[in-house]
């Protein structure tokens, strides 16, 4: 069969999919110039309301190509600039970068090898992987063609650097996306990393580089999420019910898409998902659902070794030398006059990994004459991601979702949390986590980097049966628990999933048991808690309450304190302060933080000037609370109000001070202070930071990703204060919303992507759920046929390459 006749063909048979009354209303959308169809590959796409796409296509490669197609017309950019970066090819476009940045970006990418590894799994792929895989490369491709680059969507049109992708370029950036909790964030020292006495020139790569990348990886700057599964015991449906509360910049590669993505008799499955990864990383088909929080434990290890003396690229392993690998890089770079200049260097490597150059958090931790320092990457070789999902999609319950899971290990650095119609609730952490002995076990855990000794072979990772890789913990030894009433996960580690039930006895790096919950985990269990069985709109006006665990518990004992205190000055800093306005602000605050809230932004201030003080406020009796934390009681303690009001008075001194200073009142309206930009539009957004224990975050990432996108500016911040002269510019946050029900006709769901499905700023898609978004307004999710085709915003066209 000829090309054309093939896409004919398949075209054909869409239309027959699709309803009659649809395929009359958008008969133009499927007309086929012979001139343009080649190679076979065809799909459906129809947007509902907000621009949602819905892709129908006869197979999975036609199904990707469709994706990709519909994703490039939404973000295009946000793919094609992360393709310059795997390839190392910052430098040569855009030149060394602020701090070099680009730079280090570079000799890195070509130092963990993303692209050289993803030639090699190129050959491994499965039938249906290749299948996929091409079908996505081909559709955005085929959009770039039939757009051209000087029209592309985004803040990208018209760039040098823009052209076609390919099946390693889609591979290694998902390698980066697998990165991202570990070797994503060692750039900047890996980069850095040379031998003492080296002839090479040093990089000019600032010491910001290092630090802000550890901060990404160490916990200091966490993705983080909201997620629950309820069970039949808690819904009123007698089937599962979930809740997917991503908190995901706003800004740059890693914001979710929406879209759905059939395949008759193979997959139906709705959901948000990153830039190249084809299919749905959180969503929902019609017997199973699922969602992830980025996992607390660790997807890496770092390492010292004793160098033999007088050879700085030898090593000692259990008193044996070894010879570090050495591979040679060079960079083009782009000079001020706009020609290229080449830098040579050569990237070292140990039986662990990449040598690292720490010395910009510690000088102590620089490769010298008798050290170096090292790492082991867990994610480094999960080639996983390209099948994962797509399996877990055609999972038909939570059983076939956890033997998908079980089977790939391919979920890189998230726990998931799912449901489905039969009314189980199901969580586990399956991140790939090195697995240490008893001895290593206690070396990781005896300093504050977790260093181990990698001139001794006890400290290796232990090689068991059942691991995807050897030297990983398998998925069977991993936490898991099955419920009927909820499980539930806010970033925290796996050993409170359920209020009523702990997991114990896991390795330590697959994180802490035993230790206190954040505020806003202990807020999401009381919500849990607070509705005995729920129905779909309660899922969703319950986690979008703008209630905060530190405002029930404090604000009203703030209240008496401060009116106790009356006029009398309260000193802070040096500077006497007259917190009575503030206390009358509080004492009129309804206690959320909601767009209208007036106080939301004083009491915000005020936690966070605790907290500047006792940075273990809210994990320790003292300031805050006056029971102490209990292990057996993890959700509910510390709690009670402190034996002493002085540090929460001082808080709201310093708050009222930071609060004046930037020029606003202190029962100031959240609407006017925490907005995010649109078109130069100020629009508000409800929650806050995690800090005051509230389900919604909103707050500000200086690090949303590695996107050369021009961000939004946050304004000057004031030491120890998130509070600037812009007020609270939001980037950062609750991202896909997603509330689910399966009831006996199937799935029925609301959702809501907060910052709108387009980046581009003509798109009427561009800042609609945005506004939306302020009023806590959710929308419906269409899933099934009848509901796509009733929607009165319903657009078709077919799409071919």
């Amino acid at each position: 069969m000829s090309s054309l006749r093939r896409v004919l063909s398949l075209i054909s048979a869409l239309i027959a999919l699709i309803p009659a009354a649809v395929v009359a209303n958008a008969a133009a959308a499927f007309a086929v110039d012979p001139a343009t169809a080649s190679s076979g590959y065809a799909a459906v796409i129809r947007r509902t309301a907000h621009g949602v796409p819905h892709v129908l296509a006869a197979n999975l490669g036609s199904a990707a190509f469709g994706q990709a197609w519909a994703y490039a017309e939404d973000r295009f950019c946000d793919l094609a600039d992360q393709v310059v970066k795997v390839r190392s090819e910052r430098s040569r476009w855009f030149g060394p970068g602020p701090d070099g940045a680009n730079l280090a970006s570079d000799f890195a990418y070509q130092s963990l090898g993303v692209v050289a590894r993803a030639q090699e799994q190129l050959t491994r792929l499965t039938a249906e992987e290749r299948d996929v895989l091409n079908g996505y490369v081909r559709g955005f491709n085929a959009f770039l063609a039939a757009t051209g680059a000087a029209r592309v969507p985004g803040w990208c049109a018209g760039q040098p650097w823009i052209g076609p992708i390919t099946a390693v370029d889609v591979l290694a950036y998902q390698r980066d996306i697998a990165l991202l909790a570990s070797g994503n964030g060692l750039v900047g020292p890996i980069a850095l990393a040379e031998p003492p006495g080296s002839a090479a020139a040093a990089l000019d790569i600032a010491p910001s580089v290092t630090v802000d990348g550890l901060r990404t990886i160490t916990g200091e700057q966490p993705l983080s999420s909201n997620g629950w599964a309820i069970g039949a015991d808690r819904s009123q449906t007698g089937k599962g019910m979930l809740v997917g509360n991503p908190h995901f910049p706003w800004e740059g590669e890693l914001k979710f898409w929406e879209s759905q993505v059939t395949v008759p008799g193979v997959v139906n499955v709705y959901g948000a998902s990153l830039g190249g990864i084809p299919g749905v990383q959180i969503g929902f088909t019609d017997k199973v659902a699922w969602t992830h929080t980025v996992a607390d434990g660790a997807r890496f290890t770092f390492y010292s070794v004793d160098l033999v003396p007088g050879a700085p690229t030898r090593y000692y392993v259990d008193g044996v030398a070894e010879a570090m690998t050495g591979k040679t890089v060079t960079v083009k770079v782009k000079q001020p006059d706009g020609s290229l200049q080449n830098v040579t260097r050569t990237m070292w490597s140990t039986r662990y990994g990449p040598v690292l150059d720490l010395s910009p958090i510690d000088p102590s931790l620089g490769w010298s004459d008798t050290t170096a320092f090292t790492y082991r990457d867990a994610n480094i070789d999960n080639d996983r991601l390209l099948r994962v999902w797509l399996n877990m999609a055609k999972a038909t319950d939570v059983n076939g979702l956890k033997a998908s899971i079980g089977r790939d290990q391919g979920i890189p650095w998230v726990n998931t949390v799912a449901t489905d119609s039969s009314g189980n609730a199901w969580y586990t952490d399956s991140s790939p986590t090195p697995n240490l002995s008893a001895s290593a076990l206690a070396e990781w855990a005896s300093n504050p980097l977790h260093l181990l000794n990698g001139s001794d072979s006890r400290n290796a990772w232990v090689a068991v049966a059942g691991a995807r890789s050897p030297g990983l913990i398998p998925f069977a030894q991993q936490p898991q628990l099955l419920r009927r009433d909820y499980v539930f996960n806010s970033n925290d580690s796996h050993w409170v999933p359920n209020a009523g039930k702990f997991l114990t006895g896991f390795s330590p790096l697959q994180g802490a048991e035993g230790a206190p919950l954040t505020a806003r985990s202990r807020q999401n269990l009381k919500l849990i808690g607070s509705v005995a069985r729920f129905d779909l709109a309660t899922l969703g006006t319950t986690i979008l309450t703008g209630d905060s665990l530190t405002a029930s518990e404090l604000t009203g004992y703030t209240v008496n304190a401060c009116r106790a205190q009356g006029t009398r000055p309260v000193v802070v800093d040096g500077v006497s302060v007259d917190v009575s306005a503030g206390c009358t602000a509080l004492a009129n605050w309804d206690r959320k933080f909601d767009p209208a809230s007036r106080g939301a932004v004083l009491w915000r201030e005020t936690i966070g000037a605790v907290l500047g003080q006792y940075p273990d406020g809210l994990t320790a009796a003292g300031p805050l609370f006056g029971v102490a934390f209990n292990p057996a009681d993890p959700g509910r303690t510390p709690r009670g109000t402190p034996a002493s009001p002085t540090p929460l008075l001082q808080g709201l001194a310093r708050a009222v001070l930071r609060v004046r200073a930037a020029g606003f009142a202190l029962n100031v309206p959240l609407s006017t202070v925490q907005y995010t930009v649109k078109g130069g539009q100020k629009i508000p957004v409800p929650g806050s930071t995690e800090l005051v224990g509230i389900a919604t975050m909103a707050q500000y990432s200086p690090a949303p990703g590695a996107s050369l996108e021009p961000f939004m500016d946050p304004g000057t911040f004031a030491e120890g204060s998130e509070l600037t002269d812009k007020g609270y510019v939001v980037n950062y946050g609750t991202s896909f919303l997603l509330t689910l029900a399966y009831t006996a006709s199937g799935p029925s769901a609301k959702c809501i992507l907060t910052y709108s499905q387009s980046t581009n700023p003509a798109s009427p898609f561009f800042a609609d759920q945005t506004r939306m978004f302020t009023n806590k307004q959710l929308r419906d999710c269409r899933y099934s046929e009848a509901s796509i085709g009733a929607d009165p915003a319903l657009t078709v066209k077919a799409v071919w390459g």
